[in-house]
């Protein structure tokens, strides 16, 4: 009987999540993987789903905060770093935490040492 309500509570918590936020995490494996396209793809349709929400409340804007800066480092990676500055910015505008900044201020000397 234990084992039924084990597996009955686990299959509650898992389908909890949002498609916005099974995509951060399927973008998040493909990235530590290194397939940083099927990420961008990935970290793209979460941002999508953010977006289309008709009532944003504080936690989907921490959440879209991070899918920008999901994005920024996935396009630094593979150095396209106008587009990582800009989703860097989106992130840093919605939440101006330390690590964004930082990360923006990163993006920014790359794009700097690269003119």
């Amino acid at each position: 009987m234990k084992k039924y309500i084990y597996s009955f509570l686990v299959l509650i918590v898992f389908s909890c999540k949002s498609d916005s936020e099974l995509s951060i995490e399927r973008g998040i494996y493909f990235y530590d993987w290194g397939k940083y396209d099927e990420a961008i793809i990935e970290f793209n349709k979460s941002k999508f789903y953010q977006l289309n929400k008709n009532n944003q409340s504080y936690d989907d804007l921490k959440l879209l905060a991070q899918i920008y800066y999901n994005l920024a480092i996935t396009y630094a990676k593979i150095d396209m770093y106008d587009l990582a500055y800009n989703e860097a910015q989106h992130a840093v505008s919605l939440v101006p935490n330390k690590e964004y900044r930082e990360v923006l201020d990163l993006i920014k000397n790359q794009l700097i040492a690269k003119k």
